[in-house]
């Protein structure tokens, strides 16, 4: 069973994902200094990004509490696997 500090970092990991989202939107669309804005914008907002999903995994590796109560240790979470939720954002579900 996720503890309150996973669903707390699930949160702000999805919540930097959807920053990130809004600040890649506008990326083709301005020319010149303007492009070079919104593509520091969107850097920082993949930095950030980064460092909440490495929070998340790294509390998933310490606290373990996903395994607990699960058949074989396995990491599932209301019939969706953690593996993918957390990596599938970059494609590297293993799949």
């Amino acid at each position: 069973m996720p503890c309150e500090e996973w669903c707390r970092l699930v949160e702000r990991y999805r919540r930097a994902v959807n920053a990130y989202n809004e600040a890649v939107k506008p990326l083709g669309v301005q020319p010149g200094t303007a492009f070079n804005e919104i593509w520091s914008r969107m850097e920082r907002a993949r930095t950030k990004c980064d460092r909440r999903r490495a929070d998340l995994l790294d509390h998933e590796h310490e606290h373990a509490c996903l395994e607990a109560g699960q058949p074989n240790g396995a990491r599932e979470v209301a019939d969706i696997r953690t593996e993918n939720l957390v990596l599938g954002d970059q494609g590297q579900s293993g799949g």
